[in-house]
């Protein structure tokens, strides 16, 4: 009995030092090509590779599936991971959640650390002809063990006791506490933002006029698509201005104007052009990856200090 104990548990805390810590949010990156697992925001369905963005749809939250399976669901829309059909090199797909086998996957831990990701079928998640390029189609193939079959799992959040991420430590339950009630009269839903001028109609690629919105779990403003928010508080926090991939603000309005103390990018936006004048002259610089506080950006000096911008 002794053995066969000791024989359950040694895959558990293999899994636990190599990433997995049991059910939480976390980022799962490929061995091979250094890129995390992404969801799509153009179809929000599509399953690719992409060079980490530290965006929600980049983010997988693991859920115990009952007889050593998980299910593991997007931090964006919580669509699940799906096989899509039990066969070699078929892509999967983030699906809604269902319940069924196809969304049902187990962690096989390898000596240097990372997991493979199996599904109920026993068919393994995999990167075809072991392909590096950015939006490379995630698919399952026989299970090998190779290295384009090897995840890396870095945890970003945990879960309370009503299975919501983010809200088991200290820093989130303050996040979720700091929270203005007005802004969110039904706690647990996300609610749009009713005032267009954040985002102009237009803007960013035929984005249209769709605007910004607060997710309750994740206690932000956000937007759908691709883009950046602009807080007037550090770590994400405040009122946001939000922008569209190739749109641009040259010129600020009182309300905005040198008011920004981080900043975070959503889809595949991937530069942020800063000035502190209009017209995006004056000092410039560049921005690449999410700022969660700009006192810890260039020394500070862009602390409340944008007066124009541009997305790409």
């Amino acid at each position: 009995m002794k053995k066969t104990l000791i024989a359950l548990l040694l895959p558990l805390a293999a899994l636990a030092q190599n990433g997995y810590q049991g059910p939480g949010r976390y980022e799962i990156m490929s061995n091979l090509s250094q890129k995390v697992l992404d969801l799509d925001r153009n179809d929000q369905r599509t399953v690719i590779q992409f060079e980490n963005r530290n965006t929600d749809n980049q983010t997988w939250d693991i859920q115990d599936a009952g007889g050593g399976f998980v299910y593991i669901r997007n931090g964006m829309n919580g669509y699940a991971l799906t096989q899509t059909r039990p066969n070699n090199s078929e892509p999967v797909a983030g699906e809604p959640f269902n319940n069924s086998d196809m969304q049902r996957w187990r962690f096989e831990s390898v000596n240097n650390g990372a997991v493979i990701i199996v599904n109920a079928s026993d068919k393994a998640l995999d990167i075809p002809y072991g392909r590096k390029d950015n939006g490379i189609k995630i698919n399952t193939y026989n299970k090998s063990g190779e290295i384009n079959q090897q995840w890396t799992m870095r945890r970003v959040a945990g879960f309370d006791n009503q299975n919501r991420p983010g809200v088991n430590n200290r820093r989130d339950r303050m996040r979720r506490d700091r929270q203005d009630p007005q802004r969110n009269p039904n706690p647990g839903n996300n609610r749009y933002d009713d005032n267009p001028p954040f985002v102009q109609p237009g803007a960013g690629a035929g984005q249209g006029n769709r605007a910004k919105y607060y997710d309750q779990s994740a206690d932000m403003w956000k937007i759908d698509g691709d883009g950046a928010c602009f807080y007037t508080q550090p770590d994400f926090h405040g009122e946001a201005f939000c922008v569209f991939s190739g749109d641009q603000r040259l010129r600020m309005s009182n309300d905005w104007n040198n008011s920004f103390s981080s900043i975070r990018f959503f889809g595949r936006a991937s530069r942020i052009t800063i000035a502190d004048q209009a017209n995006l002259r004056g000092r410039t610089d560049t921005i690449t990856r999410d700022v969660p506080n700009m006192r810890n950006f260039n020394r500070g000096n862009w602390n409340n200090r944008i007066s124009s911008m541009r997305v790409d």
